[in-house]
């Protein structure tokens, strides 16, 4: 059995096994009470803000990358990503978005993924700006306060790696220490640094990277924003500021391995997330329901279109996956 299916039956074991305990002690009457409570005024905002989030994104995206690539383009690229991200195993999506961008835009397919990949490190980074930004001054419980001591830790990483690849002489250095070892994939890894290098010199400016620190902030603040609405939806009167907070870490926790689409790793982290906030269970599932949907279904919808008119194939992006 290969890795990549070793990561799937484990990513639907934990789905199942995470779907249960989110289920566990919601009545049904509760949950279809508070789904035929919902307020349909604000159905629609949840969508509305996830096409802002996901054209901030594209527009980021497209400014790293460079080459002329167009907004439009970039948008079609992560919305086939996302798309692959929710109907196919091993998370490939980011090579999905690395290949349709480099063949809509004939730029090499390397060096698109470079691209994504520090697109990533920007979100994250984004992510926890807004974790620490929208911090609730409640006490926490004490899993939610060590995680939190994990996140510094990886911002202060993140930021460390970034400074590092982003000199030339420290880059070189790396990839001349990986490729020591003569292993393909360290072989790999040593030519995704120096691209990465040669992206970040391109982009290191500090104005730009304040720029796509608060583009990065809005966009999951536009994230935020479906979930507050998706709440006020469902008829929970939780405060806008903790939506930011919730979504930042739900968001983190979709690192666990999963089915596609996140089913089940989704519905567990928010409602454990907003029962620190005293939201019942059953609202919260529901409120699971409402808010994966708002996102799934445009995702699919947007990408099945976009895969059909680019005529990008899957067997390929598989296939990319693989030798990635």
């Amino acid at each position: 059995m290969n890795k990549h299916r070793i990561i799937t039956a484990a990513g639907f074991v934990i789905s199942i096994v995470l779907l249960y305990f989110s289920l566990r002690g919601i009545e049904y009457r509760q949950l279809a009470g508070a789904i035929a409570r919902a307020d349909l005024t604000y159905a629609l905002l949840p969508v509305c803000c996830i096409f802002l989030c996901l054209t901030l994104c594209s527009f980021r995206w497209s400014m790293i990358t460079g080459n002329a690539v167009r907004l439009r383009d970039a948008f079609i690229a992560l919305v086939i990503g996302l798309f692959i991200n929710n109907v196919l195993p091993a998370r490939i999506g980011e090579v999905a978005r690395g290949y349709a961008i480099s063949k809509r835009r004939n730029i090499p397919f390397t060096y698109a993924v470079s691209t994504v990949f520090i697109d990533r490190v920007f979100d994250l980074l984004g992510l926890l700006s807004i974790t620490f930004l929208f911090f609730p001054r409640q006490a926490l419980p004490p899993s939610v306060s060590k995680a939190l001591h994990v996140l510094v830790a990886i911002f202060v990483v993140c930021i460390i790696v970034l400074f590092a690849v982003s000199r030339e002489k420290t880059a070189r250095r790396i990839a001349g220490f990986l490729e020591g070892f003569k292993r393909p994939f360290l072989v790999r890894l040593a030519t995704r640094v120096l691209e990465i290098q040669e992206n970040l010199r391109r982009i290191s400016t500090p104005g730009q990277i304040a720029l796509f620190i608060v583009l990065s902030i809005a966009n999951w603040l536009s994230m935020s924003s479906a979930l507050y609405f998706s709440l006020k939806t469902l008829g929970v009167p939780l405060p806008f500021v903790y939506a930011p907070f919730v979504t930042a870490l739900l968001n983190m926790g979709l690192a666990v391995p999963s089915s596609p689409g996140y089913i089940g790793v989704y519905q567990f982290l928010l409602v454990y997330l907003l029962a620190i906030f005293g939201v019942p269970r059953a609202q919260s599932f529901a409120v699971s329901l409402f808010f994966h949907a708002s996102w799934y279904i445009p995702y699919n919808i947007m990408g099945f279109i976009f895969i059909l008119k680019e005529q990008v194939h899957i067997r390929d992006i598989k296939r990319m996956g693989d030798g990635s």
